[in-house]
């Protein structure tokens, strides 16, 4: 009588390498698998929004390998579209996007972290503080320029009035030269009539 052994698999789990390529139209998923098959591989969505990859093979007698990767799909990803290519040991997904929507990664801005009550405090004060020094220092600009707007005027006003003096000063010393010469030339003018008279008196002698 032949007696039947069952062997029960043992399974290894091992975990691919693999990489992302993102492109304008699709994002593409690429996962190392030495010593696989098409057929010993599946590819699947679940209701969660998860692509899943698995498969397993025979490795040594009893010994199975085996692996499970998830990856979460992207919203902008069509669903319907996600196909498969198997190639020298690497197994490609391609998940095309939708053609009328834009990744969500373009459209989302970063939310900032949130903060606690004291971090929030110390930073709202601090803020204050800044706008405080800021004020300040302006009232400080606007009195200096007033000074200074206050010292043009005041240089304005003491050149206008040296300028009138000095007009008047200049207007006065000509009139003096004026009427020296004219003096000079009157003394000149006697003194030549005086000599013209001596002589004629002499002639006539």
């Amino acid at each position: 009588m032949e007696s039947k052994i069952a062997y029960k698999r043992s399974y290894e789990d091992f975990d691919p390498i693999f990489k992302w390529r993102r492109e304008q139209d699709r994002d593409t998923v690429e996962l190392h698998l030495p010593g696989f098959k098409r057929e010993q591989m599946r590819i699947q969505v679940n209701h969660l929004g998860f692509l899943v990859i698995s498969g397993e093979r025979p490795h040594d007698g009893t010994t199975w390998k085996r692996f499970k990767k998830e990856f979460e799909l992207p919203k902008y990803c069509n669903e319907d579209a996600i196909r498969g290519n198997f190639m020298q040991n690497i197994l490609s997904v391609v998940m095309p996007k939708k053609v009328d929507l834009i990744p969500q990664e373009e459209q989302v801005e970063e939310m900032p972290e949130l903060e606690d009550d004291d971090e929030y405090q110390e930073k709202t004060a601090y803020k204050s503080l800044k706008l405080g020094r800021r004020s300040g220092e302006e009232e400080s600009e606007q009195r200096d320029k007033e000074r200074l707007d206050e010292y043009a005027d005041t240089r304005e006003n003491q050149f206008g009035e040296n300028d009138v003096e000095t007009t008047r000063d200049v207007a006065f010393k000509f009139m003096v030269v004026i009427i020296v010469v004219m003096v000079i030339v009157n003394y000149l003018v006697d003194m030549s009539k005086s000599l013209m008279g001596d002589a004629q008196s002499f002639f006539q002698n």
